[in-house]
């Protein structure tokens, strides 16, 4: 009965075995294509750097914006923007006849109020002394007093009409090329000394302990991104920050060489790589082969047949990249390279 029932469909049953071998063949690769492949790397000896990179900008430890305490017509220019300035030299005047008349006028002034204080003490009969002679002496004294500050006042005023340079350095800014213009108080001369250049960066408190004096850094410029100044760290500040990014402490890398206001501004932007740590010739694995678990590491090492287990490691010094490993592999094992 069943020989017959073959006989009589034999092609029904055949076409039905070939649709399910079919289906099975294509479950079968879409499985192998969807198989994870393994990726294994051994462990290798190199050379590992650790590095901090922040951000920040060219600045100057000497610098000073200088302007007249009040405003004024300047009838005197020492110096242009762009000209290289002397320690004490002058900057800028402006007219001080107003000032001087008033001063002529404080000292005569005071010459009356002198003798009329030499008067009143000629006057003084001292072994008969009252309420109203005392306190008429009092009044002179103090009115006197008075008129000596008054020309001191204006001799202050008339030296503040010029403004000297406090250091050797570059004006790199003025509100004026040419005498005879009004100047406002608020208007200034600003004085950068070229060989105090320094490049200021902000740390955030989370990296800072991690800095030190002295340490190796190399600086990118935005503008000069081929060409790297190498530098270290000089300064480290005492009291922190605030940002928009959280507390920072700022860190300066001091820049030097000659002529430097003549390819550097100041705010150029750019960022430093500060050398934190280097070591030589270690057993390394790529970072994202480590994972962390109950503050201790670990990764998978390769058995047969492409297995693997779990191992517990002691590592190092870290980096972006890679990890240095002290303890738990050796160069012959193969640790299991997460996939992405």
């Amino acid at each position: 009965m069943i020989t017959s029932f073959l006989k009589n469909h034999w092609k029904k049953i055949l076409i039905i075995l070939i649709v399910v071998g079919g289906i099975g063949f294509l479950r079968y690769k879409k499985a192998q294509n969807n198989k994870i492949e393994l990726v294994f790397e051994k462990p290798v000896f190199q050379n590992l750097t650790k590095i901090l990179e922040v951000s920040g900008i060219i600045d100057a430890k000497e610098k000073a914006n200088l302007r007249f305490s009040a405003g004024g017509k300047v009838v005197y220019l020492g110096a242009k923007e762009g000209d290289y300035v002397k320690k004490w030299q002058t900057i800028a005047t402006i007219d001080q006849r107003t000032l001087q008349k008033q001063l002529q006028q404080n000292l005569n002034t005071y010459m009356k109020e002198r003798w009329d204080f030499d008067d009143t003490t000629e006057d003084y009969d001292y072994d008969v002394e009252t309420l109203d002679t005392r306190r008429s002496l009092d009044k002179t004294q103090w009115d006197l007093n008075n008129e000596v500050l008054d020309v001191e006042i204006y001799n202050i005023a008339i030296t503040n009409t010029v403004l000297y340079a406090p250091f050797a350095g570059i004006l790199v800014s003025s509100p004026t090329n040419v005498t005879g213009v009004n100047l406002l108080a608020t208007e200034s001369f600003e004085i950068v000394n070229p060989d105090t250049l320094v490049f200021k960066a902000a740390v955030d408190e989370a990296d800072i302990a991690q800095v030190a004096l002295e340490q190796k850094s190399n600086i990118f410029l935005d503008s000069y991104p081929d060409d790297p100044i190498a530098s270290q760290v000089n300064y480290v500040a005492f009291k922190s920050s605030a940002s928009s990014t959280g507390t920072v402490f700022v860190i300066e890398f001091p820049i030097t060489g000659k002529d430097l206001l003549n390819k550097y501004r100041l705010g150029m932007n750019g960022d430093v790589e500060i050398i934190l740590d280097t070591r030589e010739n270690i057993l390394t694995i790529p970072f994202e082969a480590t994972r962390e678990r109950d503050d201790k590491v670990f990764v998978d090492v390769r058995t047969q047949n492409d297995e693997y287990e779990e191992r517990e490691i002691k590592i190092g010094l870290e980096t972006e990249d890679y990890v240095e490993v002290l303890g738990g592999l050796s160069e012959n094992d193969e640790v299991l390279i997460p996939e992405n």
